[in-house]
């Protein structure tokens, strides 16, 4: 199958509170492939109750451009051509006109930083880059780790369905043309394990190798159909808790990037991501890549 190579990155948009989390965010964007002619939008949002405050605006506005000037600086001393960064402040309710500004400007990538650690992803993340991540139809991705070089290696949660392809893309257009290693996971459950025999549970049985043998076929059909990206990629298949397999493996594989399909469309909180997703992005050590299968709207508030 020949190689093709995923587009670079055209227009990745950056929020920012001026927190630390924020700029790691900023430093990581800076760092990935973007287009000759491609931009990194700095967003600030001011609360509608200041919006009226000229001078609040002004000073948010200034601080953005302090902010653009020291990244591109820094970019350039490491040896980089610095990328271009448009600044706007926006006023509202921060998620929904970050949602509405990657929409306006047709996004690629929508980049956040991690807050903290904890159970949840709120407080991982804060309310609105958690309610970012929940909402908004456009890739996100989530950094924790100060971004020191490019990535060099990825863990990819493969679902096997039609999430895979949009993933698999948007991952080479994140990791550019480096020599980033890329692994991909698969877990497996074997229905009705619950009612094995007690005493049998550590014997393999033909249920089990059969789903097993089923799982592998579906995983190389698709690793297959996705091609190699020019990368070297190893596949890794598990039984087990999709949520645990993936921790685990990122973990051992000392992955520096997850990269992962989100599946909820609608109803309570997770559902909107999907809890394997959200459990991911809650305790992962490493930054977190997530996309839906398809690009759709929410209706936004």
């Amino acid at each position: 199958m020949p190689m093709i190579r995923p587009p670079l990155l055209q227009r990745i948009v950056v929020p920012t509170d001026f927190s630390p989390g924020a700029k790691r965010a900023l430093e990581r964007a800076a760092r990935l492939p973007i287009a000759a002619r491609g931009k990194i939008h700095l967003v600030h949002v001011v609360a509608r109750a200041d919006r009226r405050d000229g001078e609040s605006l002004a000073l948010a506005a200034d601080a953005l451009s302090k902010l653009a000037r020291r990244i591109v600086r820094s970019s350039t001393a490491a040896g980089g051509r610095g990328p271009k960064i448009e600044t706007s402040v926006l006023s509202g309710e921060p998620y929904v006109e970050i949602i509405r500004h990657a929409r306006r400007v047709n996004a690629d990538l929508v980049v956040l930083g991690r807050v903290g650690e904890g159970r949840s992803i709120r407080k991982v993340l804060g309310t609105t880059a958690a309610r970012v991540v929940r909402m908004s139809d456009t890739p996100v991705l989530l950094v924790g780790r100060p971004a020191r070089a490019s990535y060099r290696r990825a863990l990819v949660a493969l679902a096997l369905d039609s999430s895979s392809r949009r993933l698999f893309d948007l991952l080479h257009s994140v990791l550019g043309k480096g020599t980033a290693r890329v692994s991909f996971v698969h877990a497996y459950r074997v229905p009705f394990t619950g009612f094995i025999a007690p005493g049998t549970e550590g014997a393999p049985t033909l249920h089990h190798q059969q789903c097993k043998e089923q799982a592998a076929a579906e995983f190389a059909r698709q690793l297959q159909d996705l091609g190699r990206g020019g990368r070297e990629q190893r596949a890794i298949l598990r039984w087990g808790d999709a949520r645990s397999v993936i921790l685990n493996e990122a973990t051992r594989s000392r992955a520096e990037l997850i990269a992962l399909g989100t599946h909820g469309r609608s109803g309570i909180s997770h559902a909107l991501v999907g809890s394997v997703a959200e459990w991911v992005i809650t305790f992962a050590k490493c930054d977190v890549l997530v996309a839906r299968p398809v690009r759709f709207t929410f209706e936004a508030p």
